[in-house]
């Protein structure tokens, strides 16, 4: 471009951020301050401006624009981010409870300690069913389920047998998985079996401990023997061990009596990975109150069951165990028989210690809040208190 017609130019515009009507005299740019790239070229038809640098680019207004709008996006997504949280932790103890009348629901999110059942919260009315162990026997006994009704009138329980009259913990997990439970009771831990199936199934389970309970071995009165130790236990139930005088007892045959072990836990939690190896001779019991009798009444006969049940009883005699092969023999019991040994269950000084649990469905639907609800009150302590009474020790 001549000289002549630049000065013939009413306005300049800039190469860079595209103003254009800077005065024909102007050096820089009045919008962006920025040298005004007018030169002449010889022997050029047209002139080029200079190439723009890195602070050129992030200096024009378009590019300012951008990087603004997205700091501000930035910073309105980390307050909304903040919102949420906040208005979920004052939320957590505000959730909606399923109810006959208007059918919302809502799960409630952690298993939490209250002082009585009446506090606890997110109850759902309706009638649930639930099953499992033998400890449940031994609960109702001391009037957990009267407990519960008084403070959610509502909240109707209804124990159910499996198909086969056969209760206990392991049919009550089958049964929770088939959905014919809201919820069940448990002597040790799941198994990775049950977590599969339960995924299988499309949903998960939760296990929440309650007590701690003494698998107690129990025999006919009159053998009279300071103990046995967990491997002579172990024998019995193998068969390797048939006779009394075995174990320092008297010469008479030993009758092992047992819950059949595709029902209950029991024999699991002596035996191990060795259940396989049960012995043939051990007769299989229904439930609580048919071995006791059966005990009672069977010279040489010995019976394992959890100790709820057995706590009290007169007619049969609770065997102090030991470790291992040792003789540091410890009584189940204490003060004749009327209380768990609870200091010895704790400590596990006691062998045969174990957890008791509550196992419920995580399936987002009424039976999972049913379960909830339930372990909150079977763990508040109004609830451990009856859970002491029933011959367990409370977690709390």
């Amino acid at each position: 471009m001549s000289p002549d017609r630049l000065n013939n130019l009413k306005y300049i515009k800039c190469n860079l951020c595209g103003y254009s009507t800077n005065p024909n005299t102007a050096k820089h740019c009045q919008q962006c301050g920025k040298p005004l790239n007018i030169s002449l070229i010889k022997n050029k038809k047209h002139a080029k401006s200079e190439s723009k640098s890195l602070d050129d680019w992030m200096l024009t207004p378009w590019m300012i624009r951008l990087i603004s709008g997205l700091v501000f996006l930035f910073i309105s997504w980390l307050i909304y981010c903040a919102f949420v949280t906040v208005s979920s932790l004052n939320k957590s103890n505000e959730l909606e409870v399923y109810n006959s009348s208007n059918g919302t629901q809502n799960i409630a999110p952690d298993v939490k300690l209250y002082n009585s059942m009446k506090e606890v919260p997110n109850v759902p009315e309706g009638t649930f069913n639930y099953g499992g162990g033998a400890t449940l026997a031994a609960l109702t006994a001391q009037g957990l389920n009267e407990a519960i009704t008084q403070a959610h009138p509502n909240f109707r329980l209804r124990y159910t047998e499996p198909k086969d009259s056969k209760p206990g913990a392991k049919k009550g997990i089958a049964m929770l998985l088939n959905g014919e439970l809201s919820f069940a009771q448990r002597g040790g831990a799941l198994s990775d079996v049950d977590y599969s199936k339960a995924q299988e199934r499309g949903f998960g389970l939760k296990q929440v401990p309650f007590a701690f309970d003494a698998l107690v071995f129990c025999t006919h009165p009159d053998i009279s023997i300071p103990g046995l130790s967990v491997d002579q236990l172990q024998d019995i139930y193998k068969g390797k061990l048939t006779n009394w005088k075995q174990v320092g007892g008297p010469d008479l045959a030993i009758i092992p009596f047992a819950r059949d072990p595709k029902a209950s836990t029991a024999l699991n939690e002596l035996l191990g990975k060795e259940t396989g190896q049960i012995s043939p001779r051990i007769q299989f019991m229904r439930d609580f109150t048919e071995a006791i009798r059966k005990v009672a009444s069977t010279p040489g006969g010995i019976f394992i069951g959890g100790s709820g049940p057995i706590i009290g009883q007169r007619t049969i005699r609770p065997l102090a165990i030991a470790k291992a092969n040792s003789q540091e023999y410890v009584q189940p019991y204490i003060e004749g028989g009327k209380r768990i040994n609870a200091a010895a269950v704790r400590d596990s000084s006691y062998p045969m210690s174990r957890r008791m649990f509550i196992v419920f469905r995580q399936d987002g639907t009424i039976d999972q809040l049913a379960g909830e609800a339930y372990v909150n009150m079977l763990l508040s302590k109004e609830g451990q208190q009856i859970v002491e009474k029933a011959g367990l020790v409370p977690v709390r």
